[in-house]
């Protein structure tokens, strides 16, 4: 993916929210929530299924399924339909914060407001509920009935891609092998990080929603393109804010990559803010790639998680 010059007519997209499309992810967030809770409905009591709640349920932006159901709209389908989808990717996302804050990857003691899993029900508890919850994912999209079979096995192929050799795993990999180190690779290998463990699901995320809305192919590039695009520009927000807020703030520990190499540390604060905004540009023009008539709320998402950064940025 070609990353935008850094001078260029309306690089930076428009900032400013709708209140109407504001109410709408607050519809959808409670479609989501609701059905979370029917997927892991009260079980019978354990210590590993009181994780998987811990993990799961506990309250969180839920950006990834939001990508998945807005991409399934966009490209002409019932975003509702792809739900059960939507949450298999926020199960994979919330094992992947289980694992990523474990003592032996990034030992970090709060999660989301609360207690880290691991902090909460002990490290061996806590990888059981990781693999628990990548293996409900894909049991969820397996049982969809909604969707057609070829759909379903792409769609469990994509999120698997997601996690694997070229997403989750190899990202923190690259991150544990640096060791605190500068990168070789300079920036281009931090994006690469940053490609694997934060792009890749939110790719994953829109193509699954493009393919349940029975995408044309090109349709779906365009969508893992955009997905891929916000990931990065999600991720390099998001070490800007790691240096300057505070676990008040961010709902987990902060100053987590003080010894890190980041784009941060790298190129300063203003140069990672202003990376960030180019791969936003990015995300949007890849978005609007793709007109099915049904509007383009993936733009309008990536507008508003690029102010809702900014905003945290000026309160610190």
């Amino acid at each position: 993916m070609d990353k935008p010059k850094l001078v260029h007519d309306g690089a930076k997209a428009p900032s400013g929210s709708d209140p109407c499309f504001e109410e709408e992810i607050a519809a959808l967030r409670a479609h989501i929530e609701r059905r979370l809770g029917e997927l892991f409905p009260n079980r019978i009591s354990s210590d590993l299924n009181a994780a998987i709640a811990h993990g799961l349920l506990s309250p969180g932006k839920r950006l990834r399924p939001l990508i998945t159901l807005f991409a399934c709209r966009q490209c002409g389908g019932d975003a509702l339909e792809a739900i059960d989808a939507a949450c298999a990717v926020e199960m994979v996302h919330a094992a992947s914060l289980i694992v990523d804050d474990l003592p032996c990857m990034d030992n970090a003691q709060l999660r989301r407001n609360g207690e880290a899993t691991h902090v909460a029900f002990g490290e061996g508890i806590g990888i059981l509920a990781a693999i628990a919850l990548v293996n409900e994912a894909f049991a969820t999209i397996s049982k969809m009935q909604q969707a057609e079979y070829r759909q379903r096995i792409i769609a469990i192929e994509k999120l698997s891609n997601a996690i694997g050799v070229n997403g989750l795993a190899a990202g923190q990999e690259r991150d544990l092998s640096r060791n605190g180190d500068a990168p070789k690779g300079g920036i281009g290998e931090i994006e690469k990080s940053h490609l694997e463990k934060t792009g890749a699901l939110f790719a994953s995320a829109a193509g699954i929603g493009a393919v349940l809305a029975g995408a044309r192919t090109v349709e779906i590039d365009a969508m893992e393109r955009f997905g891929a695009a916000l990931g990065l520009a999600y991720q390099t927000f998001d070490d800007v804010i790691d240096a300057q807020c505070d676990e008040t703030e961010t709902g987990k520990d902060a100053g987590q990559d003080e010894k890190r190499t980041t784009v941060v540390t790298m190129l300063g604060a203003d140069s990672a803010n202003k990376s960030a905004e180019e791969w936003i540009f990015t995300a949007i023009k890849e978005a609007e790639k793709v007109d099915c008539g049904a509007g383009s709320p993936l733009t309008g998402l990536a507008r508003l998680i690029e102010q809702k950064f900014s905003k945290m940025m000026r309160k610190s």
